[in-house]
């Protein structure tokens, strides 16, 4: 099977919109009458959901009339794309309403409860964490007016919940680089109104874009090094490193990362020639389906019975649907693992600089 004949299977979204239609009116009715939700509609509808993906999850309700259902990956990128499609993939329903991510919903009167904290327009505040090395970087401390060490760990999952439902899910993930959370006392920076923050994002991504509007990489310079060496442990290592795309002046135009991890059975944690061959095969398919124009290699590490390969793009969705394709195909020859993360500054990919290597 070649690799558009596998793109042309079976889509488990027709299945499960197909499976929807014939349960939507039982589901409606439960809803609007407020009955047994969790026994017939929550339980049949995650039990559904599993087989079409894992890390989905859901939300539901009646507004106005209408039956809403909100589909969200919680906050795992990875996931995104394949929510939108499987929103996308629906079906006109007549009294439903499908909703990909969770969105901006709180409102000024609204307020989040959690461990006997509230999280709202009154309680919270925020500054910006602004480094001159790192100047694209949103970075964010949210305060909360009764914040102390022992309550961090609840007062940081009410303040992701505040900012998923604030924000909305989409926006609250991917385009915020990182939150902290503190007290009053921890700073003597002024505190802003939380109810400025979304004003104060939209301003920052928009100058984001408009910095690097028509930035890109030369492929041209595009020259890949190969390394040999031991890592701290005396484990054997083998890198392959695109020392031009490395040099980039302008990492934050690419501010998306794929890492797809290949695990495989070697002597002294290094593949035999068959099994290099092969993973080399799967590279190239998942550089295969992505845009030439939006990414660039980065480089592979081969150590420890792991092939770990790094590409970066400027869109998240292209990475993730590549990747999941291609490891969808492959599942049943080889153990594969991937994410996609944002880092502006590749701060995660230093050991791809030639310049942390004691190259002889």
């Amino acid at each position: 099977m070649g690799l558009f004949d596998f793109l042309k299977q079976p889509s488990p979204n027709a299945d499960f919109w197909n499976w929807f239609k014939k349960h939507e009116r039982d589901f409606f009715r439960v809803l609007q009458e407020k009955g047994d939700i969790q026994g017939q509609f929550i339980n049949p509808l995650a039990a559904r959901l599993a087989k079409v993906r894992e890390g989905y999850f859901f939300l539901a309700g009646i507004n106005k009339g209408t039956a809403e259902l909100i589909f969200t990956a919680d906050g795992k990128i990875k996931n995104i794309p394949f929510v939108e499609d499987l929103v996308a993939a629906a079906p006109a329903i007549t009294g439903w309403m499908f909703i990909a991510s969770k969105p901006a919903s709180l409102t000024e009167t609204q307020s989040i409860g959690m461990g006997g904290f509230r999280f709202d327009y009154n309680t919270l505040f925020f500054y910006a964490n602004e480094d001159p090395a790192y100047p694209d970087k949103i970075s964010i401390t949210v305060v909360h007016e009764q914040y102390t060490p022992e309550a961090r760990e609840q007062m940081f999952m009410g303040v992701y919940i505040f900012l998923d439902n604030y924000l909305g899910e989409l926006k609250s993930v991917t385009v915020i680089d990182a939150v902290e959370i503190g007290g009053k006392e921890d700073t003597d920076k002024e505190l802003i109104p939380i109810h400025k923050l979304k004003a104060y994002i939209d301003w920052r991504e928009k100058e984001f874009v408009e910095k690097y509007d028509g930035v890109s990489y030369d492929k041209a310079k595009d020259n890949y090094s190969l390394l040999s060496g031991e890592d701290n442990d005396g484990v054997p290592m083998l890198l392959v490193i695109n020392t031009g795309a490395m040099q980039y002046a302008h990492p934050a135009s690419y501010p998306w990362i794929l890492e797809f991890i290949m695990k495989y059975n070697g002597s002294d944690g290094l593949p035999d020639n068959e099994t290099l061959t092969f993973m080399d095969e799967v590279e190239e398919e998942v550089r295969a389906l992505l845009p030439d124009t939006d990414f660039l290699d980065i480089g592979r590490e081969t150590s420890g019975n792991c092939r770990s390969i790094y590409f970066v793009s400027r869109e998240f969705r292209r990475l993730a649907r590549a990747a999941d394709t291609i490891s969808n195909k492959y599942a049943k020859k080889i153990e594969i693992e991937w994410d996609v993360y944002k880092d502006k500054y590749w701060q995660s990919l230093d050991a791809f600089r030639l310049e942390n290597w004691n190259v002889e």
